[in-house]
């Protein structure tokens, strides 16, 4: 009698990088599992990762995964995704992910605004807003210099 095997988990399967196995999903239910991974993944920091879609070959009908996860790839480039390539087989994407970008720290936006006059701050915010633009203490810096140099020229 052959010994039954266990299903693998998917750290089990030879990489040494984050692996998501999408078999046996639908082409949405993959696309939307997918997708809220490699969000989870680019933020605690992974680099590359692997997607496992299959090449369809036992799919009733056609296979929808794999252009599926191709797609919202395409998609995620210039976003989360730096780039992505698909692996050897045929069977899932290789995926390189654009590491976060820093925070600022209150200190560090501090330092932006220190010594500006409450008056040009106060026009630099607003004048931002008014563009529908999130004053942030780097924006707000160089609006402010913008409004000097307008001033001065």
């Amino acid at each position: 009698m052959a010994r039954r095997k266990r299903p693998r988990e998917p750290h089990a399967r030879g990489t040494i990088h984050p692996l998501l196995d999408l078999h046996g999903h639908t082409g949405g239910e993959a696309r939307v599992r997918a997708e809220s991974w490699l969000r989870a993944r680019a933020a605690a920091g992974d680099r590359t990762v692997i997607l496992v879609t299959g090449r369809g070959n036992r799919s009733p009908g056609l296979p929808v995964v794999r252009g599926e996860v191709e797609d919202l790839l395409a998609s995620l480039v210039g976003g989360i995704v730096a780039r992505w390539e698909g692996v050897d087989g045929g069977g899932g994407f290789r995926v390189e992910l654009r590491p976060a970008p820093a925070a600022s720290s209150p200190s560090a936006d501090a330092a932006l605004l220190r010594g500006m006059a409450p008056d040009l701050r106060r026009r630099a915010e607003e004048a931002l807003i008014e563009l529908g633009i999130t004053p942030t203490p780097a924006l707000v810096r160089a609006e402010a210099r913008r409004i000097e140099e307008a001033e001065e020229g």
